[in-house]
């Protein structure tokens, strides 16, 4: 059994949250061991995007697999795993990991989290740094406004590109397309 505090925190590191499978990580400094996809996979699925002032619940999970669809092949897994950082950090609004202060903090604490993701996974180096990932998350920002946010996708000019269209999956069937599409990407 593992020792918890007054608090339900793991005395040995109180700073550890712990896991839909069983383990426990610490966000501000990541052990690669304690990473895995059905942890990725699973938070994603129960996150709300957009804070979730959404008209329907909409996944990360589901945004993930969006943007992922919309690279070429040589990167869809680094696009698929985009947002990987908010299983464990939740999804922040960006506006708040842009803002002075806070922003800076969080923006560190998501790099060093990303490094660790990024060498259970493979990844060489933060996905939103690759001009195909972020237009594709770009452009699944502006196909959610419009569809999921009608009073600010009406004020939002059409950029002239499609997009796929936010389908608001349930939690369950966001992560099995998940970790299913993870695997293809595997290879």
């Amino acid at each position: 059994m593992t020792d918890l505090d007054e608090n339900g925190l793991l005395v040995a590191a109180p700073d550890a949250i712990f896991t839909f499978t069983g383990r426990f990580i610490r966000p501000l400094d990541p052990d690669p061991a304690n990473i895995c996809i059905e942890d990725i996979a699973h938070a994603l699925s129960m996150q709300c995007r957009w804070t979730g002032h959404v008209s329907k619940f909409y996944s990360v999970a589901e945004h993930s697999l969006h943007v992922a669809a919309l690279v070429p092949e040589p990167v869809q897994l680094w696009a698929l795993l985009h947002d990987a950082t908010e299983a464990y950090l939740a999804d922040l609004a960006r506006p708040i990991k842009k803002a002075p202060g806070l922003g800076e903090i969080y923006l560190d604490v998501e790099a060093k989290l990303a490094a660790a993701i990024g060498v259970v996974f493979g990844i060489a180096h933060d996905p939103l740094t690759v001009a195909e990932i972020k237009q594709a998350d770009e452009r699944m920002l502006w196909a959610e406004a419009k569809v999921l946010l009608p009073k600010l996708g009406e004020q939002m000019p059409d950029p002239g590109f499609d997009c796929p269209r936010p389908q608001c999956w349930e939690p369950e069937v966001a992560e099995e397309i998940f970790l299913a599409t993870f695997a293809e990407y595997q290879g």
